[in-house]
């Protein structure tokens, strides 16, 4: 298969699977390796044959870590699942340590017996609706950008080059990842508790 088409097909992929909305997790409690088992389900796109996205011991960690809700008892709701979700995709990105300060606030309100609870089912939907809108151009975004690189090597000794196409395809696609990586972190940095320096003051 050329590269042109397997990019295509992944970028179908990922609208097609890759970002979960949460409506097939079941409204039911659920023990550990129940939980992680509906999640591989729903993330079997970024399985790679060996191993798979979420285990129990990554349940666990990210439970002691406070990243997401300990269970009740021993079980786990949907509200589970979906916050594992979102740290999950947040972990491609983000340390552990800032993964925690990012959920703090919703980790907060979601045991607090006193503040308005936040509706956080709601509000991963909105923030799944809303990456689906931005994203649902992708196929067409990365097929121009396809054209702009072979354009760009065209009159080069590497024009229909697929080496030199690929490498300067996934360079592309890993800098302007990145700036968005960058906007994200300062924005972490300058408006989320750093919690390692505020336990120093205590």
């Amino acid at each position: 298969m050329r590269y042109e088409e397997y990019a295509k097909k992944l970028a179908d992929d990922y609208l097609k699977s890759g970002i979960i909305d949460g409506k097939n997790f079941p409204d039911i409690e659920l023990y550990i390796d129940q939980m992680a088992k509906c999640l591989n389900q729903e993330l079997r796109l970024y399985g790679d044959g060996k191993s798979t996205p979420i285990t129990k011991a990554m349940i666990s960690n990210y439970t002691k870590h406070q990243m997401i809700p300990g269970p009740v008892g021993k079980h786990y709701t949907k509200d589970h699942l979906i916050f594992m979700t979102l740290v999950y995709y947040l972990k491609g990105c983000f340390s552990m340590e800032e993964i925690r300060r990012l959920m703090k606030p919703l980790l907060d309100n979601y045991t607090s017996d006193w503040d308005d609870p936040i509706d956080f089912v709601s509000m991963y939907a909105e923030i799944i609706d809303f990456v689906r809108k931005t994203e649902a151009d992708l196929p067409r975004r990365l097929e121009q950008q396809i054209s702009d690189v072979k354009k760009f090597l065209a009159n080069r000794d590497t024009a229909d080059d697929d080496t030199s196409e690929l490498m300067m395809l996934v360079t592309t696609l890993v800098m302007r990842s990145n700036a968005e990586r960058f906007i994200a972190e300062k924005l972490l940095d300058e408006y989320f508790e750093n919690l390692k320096k505020s336990s120093k003051k205590k």
